[in-house]
This record gives C-alpha cells, sequence and structure tokens, in this order.
C-alpha cells in the first residue's frame, strides 16, 4: 500500500468486498494509471487486421485492409478468391499474411468467424453488432451472419439462441473480424503519460495545462526535439534572467537559451478521463493471431500470443480454449512452459512465501497457491549531496559520499484461470553491515504496488496476502541482522504508476488518504509485534529525538530527507554570500559554519514534526528499542550480515523506472485480466530466457567428436570464459583506480583512451553509445568541471557494479554459462 520512494507514492483504495463486508479491503498500488477498457500490447513489427470502421454516426465506413498473423497456406479452405499467402517476418513458424488485392478482399470470412456488423439501430443509428458468420457466398462476395445478441440473451455456453436475428446478404464492407475471446474489433491502446522535461513529473489533474514547443521553433533553435513544459515550469522558465535561463536549460537540452521564442510554446490540455474508462490513445492494436486448431481469430493479449517465443522459433500458435480441450496441445504454449512456480527459489522468497502459506492457512483461506520469487538483486550506490560531504568535513567530521546497498525485486503471483499473474511487487534497499553510518544495517522500503487480482474463499483477502509478504520480508531480514527498517508514508497521485503499468480501474477511483495509509501499515507493523518479530515502531520525530547532526539522518536512494537536506544547504549558501562582503575573499570562520549547522538542525526537527504522519522507522530488536537510531552503536565484526542470496541482475528489472517504461512501451498492462495475463506471461518468458544458452549449430565440433571431444570442448570454454573474465577484472579495476584517484585529488581527468575503448566493448549497445558520447563530450576545452566530475562519479559506480558481478562469476562458476 503507500509507496515511498522518490514519490513514495502507493496507492490503497478502499473496498468493501460484497463477499466479506465485515472488513475494508485495500489495495497497494502505487500509481494506480487510468487504466480500463482493453489495451493491446504493441508489438514489434507484428502486423494485426483492424478496420477502421468508422463511428455510429458514418454512413459508409469503409473496411482497412487487414495485416493478419496467419496460420500456414492450404490448411483449411478459403472464402472466396484464394489468396497467395507472404511470409510475415515476425510471425514465427507457420505465420503468414494473406497477400493484399487492390479490391481491399484481403480479409477472409469462414463460417464460424466471429464478425462485428454494422447495423442499424432505431434508437442510436448506425452501430455495430457482434455476430458469427453462418454461410458465404464466394461468388457474390456476401455472408449470412447471425447476431448473438447481449450476454443474457444466449445460451448457457454462450451460444446464441435458435430464434436468435439473422442478416442476410451483408456484403464485406459492412464486416470487421471480432476476437473470438473478447467479442470485439477495436482494442484500443493506453495513452502513455506526459512528463514535463524540466522537473521530470507526470502531467495531471489537477494542472490541466502544459505548454508544447512547435517543431519549427525546436528546428530553428537547432534541435531536432522539442520541449514539453508543465503549467508552474513554464511560467516559471520564462520570467528568468538570460544567464540564470541559460545555465537551467543546459540540464534539459543542449541548445542555446537566447534561441528559446516563447511564443512557439502552444497551450495544450492534459488528457483526462471520461466517466469510467481510461485515458485512451486513439490508437488500435493491430495485432492479430489466428489459431491453428479452430481457425479462429484472437488479439494477441486475449490469445497470450508470446510474440517473443515465436520469433526464437515457436512451433504452431493454438488458442487457450484449444489446449484446454486438448492436453496434448499444452507444451505449445508459453503460459503453460514458463509457469511461475518454476522460477528458482532463493532464501528470502522461500521465506516469505511459506509465510503467506502459513496465515492463509491459519485465516482457513483457500486459493490457488501464492508464489513469491525474488527476480532482481544488485549492488548499488545511494549518493550523498556533495554540500553535505564538504559541509561535515570543513567541520572536521568525515562522512561517507556514497551508501552501498544491495536493491531487490520480489513479485507475488497467482493463477487465475489457469495463467500467471502478477498482483504484488516489491523493491526494497538493504543497506548492511558494510556500509558506513548512519544507513547501516537498515532496510527501506522504497516501492511496493499491487492489482486486485488475487482471487480467493471468502472473498475480500488480499490485505492478508500483502501483510503477510511484508511481515515475512520483516522477519527475513531482521534474522540477517538488520536493525530497523524505514518506510515513507505517502498517498499516491492519480495517474501514477510505479511499478505496474495501468491499474483496474477501480483501483483508479478509489484512493487512501494520508491517515488511512499510515493506520494500513501500523495494522501491519502491529500483526509482525504480536509474531515477535518488530520490537518497536514510532515516527522520525521520536526516533531521532535530541537530534544533534544532520549526519545522523539516514539518506537513502530516492528519499525524501536526501533531497531536503540539499535543498537547505544550498539555501543556507546563498544566505551566506549574500551576507560576505564583496571586497572579503575569506572563507566563513567555522564556528559560523557550526552555528548554521545548528540552525539546519533545528528546521529539520521542525519538518520531522510537520511530517509525523508521513514516516515510519521501525525497529526490529529489543535492545535498539528505546535508543534512538542516532545511538546506535555499529556492529561489530561477528555481526556483520552475510546475505545467503545470489546477485540476480536483469536488465529489465534491476531498475524499477526501467522495467515501467518497457511496460508501457509494448503495453504490458495489468489494467484487465486478459492484459494481466498476457503481460505476466510475456514478464515470465523474459525471466525463464534470460540466461538462456544459444542451441547449437549443426556442424558443432562438439556433436562431431563424441563425447570425449565434448569434455574437452567444454574445458576449452571453461578456460576461455575464466580468461575473459580475468581480463574484464583487470579492465575494470583498473578504470576503478582512476576513478577513485581522479575523485580524491579532484583533478576529474579522464581515463586513456585505449582503456575506456576496452571498457565500452563489455557494455551492452545502449550504454555504450551514451558513454561514449559522453566522454567525447567531456574531451572539450568547454566543458564544465561539474559536468566532468559527474561523469568520473557515474563511472566509478558502473566500475563497482561491474567488478561486484564479476567476482560474483568468479565465486559461482555456474553462473558463467
Amino acid at each position: 500500500k503507500g509507496k515511498k520512494g522518490k514519490g513514495f507514492d502507493d496507492a490503497f483504495d478502499d473496498e468493501a468486498e460484497p463477499a466479506a463486508p465485515q472488513e475494508e479491503e485495500e489495495d497497494v498500488n502505487f500509481g494506480a494509471k487510468k487504466g480500463k477498457g482493453k489495451k493491446g500490447k504493441k508489438g514489434k513489427g507484428s502486423g494485426a487486421g483492424s478496420d477502421a470502421a468508422g463511428s455510429a454516426e458514418t454512413a459508409a465506413v469503409p473496411a482497412k485492409k487487414a495485416q493478419l498473423v496467419k496460420r500456414a497456406a492450404g490448411s483449411f479452405g478459403e472464402v472466396g478468391p484464394t489468396a497467395a499467402p507472404r511470409s510475415h517476418s515476425d510471425g514465427g513458424t507457420g505465420a503468414t499474411v494473406p497477400a493484399s488485392t487492390e479490391d481491399g478482399d484481403d480479409d477472409h470470412y469462414e463460417p464460424g468467424f466471429l464478425v462485428e456488423l454494422l447495423s442499424a439501430d432505431d434508437d442510436i443509428g448506425l452501430t455495430w453488432k457482434v455476430g458469427r458468420v453462418v454461410e458465404a457466398d464466394s461468388a457474390q462476395k456476401t455472408f449470412s451472419v447471425q447476431l448473438l445478441g447481449e450476454p443474457h440473451q444466449r445460451g448457457p455456453n454462450g451460444e446464441p439462441l435458435a430464434n436468435a436475428p439473422m442478416e442476410y446478404n451483408v456484403m464485406r464492407s459492412d464486416m470487421r473480424l471480432a476476437c473470438a475471446h473478447c467479442e470485439k474489433h477495436q482494442l484500443l491502446l493506453a495513452e502513455l503519460p506526459l512528463f514535463c522535461d524540466y522537473c521530470k513529473r507526470a502531467m495531471q489533474r489537477p494542472t490541466r495545462k502544459y505548454y508544447q514547443e512547435s517543431l519549427e521553433a525546436a528546428r530553428a533553435a537547432g534541435s531536432s526535439s522539442t520541449l514539453r513544459l508543465c503549467n508552474s515550469c513554464f511560467h516559471k522558465l520564462r520570467v528568468m534572467e538570460y544567464p540564470v535561463l541559460a545555465s537551467e536549460l543546459k540540464k534539459i537540452s543542449q541548445r542555446d537559451a537566447g534561441m528559446l521564442d516563447w511564443a512557439e510554446f502552444h497551450e495544450q490540455a492534459v488528457p483526462v478521463r471520461e466517466g469510467d474508462g481510461p485515458v485512451l490513445s486513439g490508437e488500435e492494436d493491430p495485432r492479430w493471431v489466428q489459431c491453428e486448431s479452430c481457425h479462429l481469430w484472437y488479439h494477441f493479449v486475449c490469445g497470450l500470443y508470446d510474440e517473443q517465443s515465436f520469433k526464437d522459433g515457436a512451433g504452431k500458435f493454438f488458442c487457450v480454449s484449444c489446449i484446454q480441450k486438448d492436453a496434448t496441445l499444452r507444451p505449445c504454449a508459453s503460459w503453460a512452459k514458463h509457469p511461475a512456480e518454476s522460477l528458482p527459489h532463493t532464501h528470502l522468497s522461500k521465506h516469505v512465501e511459506d509465510a503467506v502459506a502459513a496465515d492463509l492457512a491459519a485465516a482457513g483461506i483457500s486459493c490457488e497457491p501464492v508464489h513469491v520469487r525474488v527476480i532482481s538483486s544488485v549492488f548499488e550506490q545511494s549518493h550523498c549531496p556533495e554540500d553535505l560531504v564538504q559541509r561535515m568535513w570543513n567541520l572536521g567530521g568525515p562522512y561517507p559520499s556514497e551508501f552501498p546497498y544491495r536493491s531487490k525485486a520480489l513479485v507475488a503471483f497467482q493463477k487465475v484461470d489457469g495463467m500467471d499473474i502478477a498482483f504484488f511487487a516489491m523493491y526494497v534497499q538493504e543497506y548492511g553491515s558494510e556500509c558506513p553510518p548512519p544507513n547501516t544495517n537498515r532496510v527501506y522500503i522504497s516501492y511496493l504496488d499491487s492489482v486486485r487480482y488475487f482471487e480467493s474463499q471468502p472473498e475480500g483477502k488480499r490485505t492478508l496476502v500483502y501483510h503477510a509478504i511484508l511481515v515475512g520480508y520483516l522477519e527475513h531480514v531482521k534474522r540477517l541482522g538488520f536493525t530497523h527498517a524505514h518506510i515513507w508514508v505517502s498517498p499516491p497521485k492519480q495517474g501514477d504508476d510505479y511499478i505496474f503499468y495501468g491499474h483496474p480501474d477501480e483501483m483508479v477511483n478509489k484512493r487512501m488518504g494520508l491517515l488511512k495509509l499510515k493506520q494500513w501499515y501500523e495494522q501491519m507493523l502491529n500483526i509482525a509485534k504480536g509474531k515477535g518479530i518488530v520490537a518497536d515502531y514510532q515516527d522520525m520525530l521520536e526516533e531521532f529525538k535530541g537530534l544533534e547532526s544532520v549526519s545522523e539522518i539516514p539518506l537513502f536512494s530516492g528519499d525524501h530527507w536526501a533531497t531536503s537536506i540539499h535543498n537547505k544547504l544550498k539555501e543556507e549558501s546563498k544566505k551566506q554570500l549574500s551576507k560576505q562582503p564583496s571586497s572579503s575573499g575569506a572563507k566563513p570562520p567555522k564556528a559560523s559554519k557550526q552555528s548554521s549547522m545548528n540552525d539546519m538542525v533545528e528546521q529539520l526537527t521542525e519538518e520531522m514534526k510537520s511530517m509525523r504522519n508521513h514516516f515510519i522507522v521501525v525497529t526490529l530488536h529489543a535492545e535498539h528499542v528505546g535508543v534512538g537510531s542516532n545511538n546506535c552503536k555499529p556492529p561489530t565484526p561477528d555481526q556483520r550480515i552475510h546475505d545467503p542470496d545470489p546477485l540476480m541482475s536483469n536488465e529489465l528489472i534491476d531498475s524499477r523506472a526501467t522495467f515501467l517504461e518497457k511496460c508501457q512501451v509494448f503495453h504490458w498492462q495489468f489494467n484487465e485480466v486478459p492484459n494481466a495475463q498476457h503481460s505476466t506471461m510475456m514478464l515470465l518468458h523474459y525471466l525463464h530466457n534470460r540466461h538462456r544458452s544459444k542451441p547449437a549449430a549443426p556442424g558443432d565440433k562438439s556433436k562431431r567428436t563424441g563425447a570425449s571431444g565434448s569434455l574437452s570442448e567444454m574445458a576449452r570454454i571453461h578456460r576461455s570464459r575464466t580468461q575473459k573474465i580475468e581480463s574484464a577484472m583487470r579492465d575494470w579495476s583498473q578504470l576503478l583506480r582512476h576513478a577513485e584517484q581522479a575523485t580524491k585529488s579532484e583533478t576529474w581527468e579522464l581515463p586513456p583512451e585505449e582503456l575506456f575503448g576496452r571498457i565500452l566493448s563489455q557494455i551492452n549497445r545502449s550504454k555504450r553509445d551514451i558513454l561514449h558520447d559522453k566522454y567525447n563530450q567531456c574531451k572539450q576545452p568547454t566543458t564544465s568541471v561539474m559536468a566532468r566530475s559527474v561523469f568520473i562519479r557515474v563511472l566509478k559506480r558502473i566500475a563497482e557494479s561491474f567488478i561486484s558481478c564479476l567476482l560474483n562469476m568468479q565465486s559461482n562458476p555456474s553462473l558463467q554459462a
């Protein structure tokens, strides 16, 4: 439920479950995005048929030519003239597309196909009605269609009644294909959120408007991309003086501020929801696929079609209905080949999964098993504000510039109608005993998110599962030796998504307020307290009473306090500069700096008081109760934390923001059950295949030389991999030493080109191009010292991360595969 971190926004909504009126259910979904309505997933090139048959007011509705992923030609007779199939580039084995014809006869409707028929209605005029093709006249190119009517007007299995109305002599132009699952032609995609280029925040209500630069103005300024600014940033920037504006503009664009024409920024309306529906882009999901068995057509999403599997050479596609009727077809389904339960366990995931199962059993709840998995575990660095580090050193006390931590992503799955759905996700930061104070042995629950698809008997038990996951996690980290857990309580803003893209519409409409959200967390912590897992919990003001220095406050990646302290230090520096005589170049005395630091402590104490409901500090061990975080002693060597779980790096999900962006780009949405099933299937496909070995070539030497040759080849491969790891370790260690020296001496000298070239060859292309461009920029004499220092720090962080992975590969040979 609450989300923290860079907006620790969790969206919890109250829901009174009809089957369990005695209890209120809340969902943790930070960022319940606008989301109802079917939104198909966009595929890289996979074509799909779509008629743009017009609106209800349109009298003539010309049908667009459909692009359909079709089964192999010749496997059944087509209605009308047979079209020679052509191979589809992304369709995989047997995926072909009917050749287009000039008269638009590329849509072939067979008896049994579901279609939408343009019909006249006395009340609303022209409208689309769903029906099933009964007969086709290939000579006249007309069809007989039986209308299915509404669900309550059909038989027990959804079949049309005997007296269902028929339409005869229907022309192709009055028909369009309908999905055999959702019985609709159009599957509209959700509108991607708009972000301000300056403040980077999503533009949502109550903003209502934003300002978009015209393309002509951007080109006149020598830029290929336009600027988009929210209402507040637009009015803030346009009144800035030139030197300040030039500095600010460099943060978001390479162009000169003098080339900015404010008259060319045009006011636009922020897309808003209409009624209960989502904000839709008006763009259809154009991807369709045909079942090899029943020959019916489905949207990719509705048919659970895994386009990636078919690109990789999978076999024929069979719909869920046919697979359920014929078990021999089951191995062909991606959702059956890659179930969540077959993902490997870690100590953490096994502990949390067992805790959830125990709580469900104790409450007498029957349901499909909940499978919990850790899908990412990587080392990261949380960077302290430079001005704070410098200030603490000036006062005579060392202060770390970075706090190392392990970032983990944990997801809970459950089968709904036989298919996995990811219904809960959590990102956490674990600062172990090797991390310097004040972050030592602390965990930070960074992001939580959920979608309300957990099913049970009785209903309405989602909160119990969410609480069980959190309590199980706290128990695990307590056993490892962590002493405190931190939670930022802050409800999400409307339209925010944090992990899952697109939430069920009822979650968007119902949101939990700040106090209700805090109560939800306290309810969870009371359960943990009753089990002896949590010793106590309190707000920040109580935990840090007697605060003497800013350096006593833990600073986490994306946390509120890191930003707050940085902003206060900037304001303090401005005040000191304004008070300092212009003729004097002397630095302020140490006593003055200490006085300003004391003032800042008072400001932070007041801020903690005003935000008492926003932060919870959990004390896990009884010996720390009442001591206060600022008085905790560092761990002794025998108290150091040793995490037994291995590192697991996945480019897709290591970063929450990257995963969310991937979901948005490919429309892996969770707003409805079919979308959630399809999105989860694609996620599981990636997780199961991320370490997949490439198939051996037909002429592979290991196959020609028999068993002994195969073993010899395996040994050679192992030696080669070991040598590559050692070589990479030398390069990255050299880069790290160079970056550390450049940082310590503040020369910010770039690494040698030869070394940097070897480094670039070892990383993926997207990051390689970015780093190469930055390196070339920093070589220019006009590049500022600040820009070079930032680049060196980035290289240092990357080197530390790579070295950590390489060390793990050396200690775990199995990972070298």
